[in-house]
């Protein structure tokens, strides 16, 4: 019965006490844990997105004599891969937070630590300045300082291409200065360095492209007589092009000395991405990632380049060839050299590449230029030679307004060989060809084809 009057005792108790604090007003806590939980999270950084942009970043040096003349200085503007938000905010860390990431920094790295170079010239400015120095000093001559001054001309960024393009000015006691460029072309997606021949796979034809685009203006640049005699052979001996791309296309560049002398400069060319478009392996379309423009001209091209085979332009092997008669006269044929081409059949797929095949059959139904003969497809060498009154062709592509085609339109500037001077002169004369085209998978079909040349 004790235990029962004591058990409902202590129930009473615990109801009345529980009452009680109900009752009660609360007392703050000391550090409430949800509100630590709040203040936490306020002050951790939101992830942010970051994006690639540089800047420069201008380091001066400047050396004296013992007698406090300033003999060399130097002023070096270099270029920087930073991170920067929608803000406008640059990041300062140096481990991957707020939505940076491991492979960001890393590219960063890797770009700024090249840049860090000391420009073209491997020289060392102090020394140079103090030889000059007393060496002008024992004979009383006055000497500005040597220097060099490297500063920043271009930035392209398009995508995941980084293309950065500097200036290099250098004064070493001579006549005269020294100027130079030199360029850094960047994936930022890889954090690798690009070269030219890493974005095609047929670098050889790439490199007699240019070869070919260079020396046309050459030839129509009024300073056509300031180069080097063998110009041409230097441009086929080099392993190696510096280049700078930009939205309208690539700049190839040569040192001063390279093509021509001092007076000439350095030695600057335009080449329009149509004219390299076709070369490019599915890493450098990735990379450059060209207009539909530059595709359909690159397009234009190759059907140009398969469409001189009618004129005799075709490649062949010289060792194997046949006898046929054409015409009712006997002529040699060469064997057509081109891979998996080895009948009429196979030549009109290949055209029909890039021309519509009923007017490629049509054209090849024309010409008895081709014979199949054992199995093998032989041409007869019979062509005209190029045109020669053609100084230079302009292209350009016009889409259509429902993006399923368009015409490339060739502009052709006409030249005429001036006794007098002994050189070819531009008459001023200039003719149009249209080539309309349709697209199928990114691709152009002409509807038809002239060899321009």
């Amino acid at each position: 019965m004790k235990k029962l009057i004591f058990l409902t005792l202590a129930i009473m108790l615990s109801v009345i006490g529980c009452a009680k604090q109900q009752e009660a007003p609360q007392q703050p806590q000391e550090n409430p844990q949800p509100q630590q939980s709040a203040q936490a999270t306020a002050e951790t950084p939101k992830a942010q997105t970051w994006h690639f942009a540089v800047r420069t970043e201008t380091q001066k040096n400047e050396y004296k004599a013992d007698d406090g003349t300033v003999v060399a200085a130097r002023s070096y503007e270099q270029p920087l891969l930073t991170l920067v938000n929608e803000d406008g905010e640059t990041f300062t860390g140096s481990t991957p937070e707020q939505g940076v990431t491991a492979e960001q920094l890393a590219a960063c790295e890797a770009f700024n630590d090249a840049t860090a170079s000391t420009g073209l010239w491997e020289v060392d400015l102090e020394e140079q300045g103090r030889e000059i120095y007393a060496l002008r000093a024992e004979n009383n001559e006055e000497m500005p300082p040597v220097g060099e001054e490297v500063t920043v001309s271009e930035v392209y960024q398009n995508g995941d291409l980084l293309s950065v393009l500097a200036a290099d000015y250098i004064y070493l006691g001579g006549a005269h200065p020294d100027n130079g460029l030199q360029s850094w072309i960047f994936d930022l997606a890889k954090g690798e360095f690009v070269s030219l021949w890493s974005l095609t796979d047929r670098p050889d034809e790439l490199k007699q492209t240019l070869i070919y685009a260079i020396g046309a203006q050459i030839s129509a640049s009024e300073e056509a007589d300031g180069f080097f005699e063998n110009w041409y052979e230097t441009l086929s001996q080099k392993d190696d092009f510096n280049v700078f791309f930009h939205a309208e296309g690539m700049t190839v560049w040569f040192q001063a000395y390279d093509l021509g002398p001092y007076a000439l400069g350095i030695p600057q060319f335009e080449i329009p991405y149509g004219t390299i478009s076709r070369f490019l392996n599915a890493y450098g379309e990735q990379l450059l990632d060209l207009p539909a423009e530059a595709r359909v001209i690159g397009d234009f091209h190759e059907a140009q380049e398969l469409w001189s085979w009618l004129d005799s332009g075709a490649p062949v092997d010289d060792s194997d060839k046949q006898n046929a008669e054409i015409g009712g006269v006997t002529y040699e044929l060469y064997r057509l050299n081109s891979p998996g081409v080895n009948t009429i059949s196979d030549l009109s797929d290949k055209l029909s590449r890039y021309v519509d095949k009923a007017f490629v059959d049509a054209q090849l139904a024309k010409t008895d230029q081709f014979r199949e003969l054992d199995g093998k497809l032989y041409v007869y060498i019979a062509g005209r030679g190029d045109d020669l009154t053609i100084a230079s062709v302009d292209y350009e592509a016009q889409m259509g307004a429902d993006g399923k085609g368009g015409k490339v339109i060739a502009t052709i500037h006409r030249q005429d060989y001036d006794d007098a001077t002994g050189a070819w002169k531009l008459t001023g004369a200039v003719d149009t060809h249209e080539f309309p085209f349709t697209l199928y998978d990114g691709h152009a079909v002409f509807d038809r084809m002239e060899y321009l040349y």
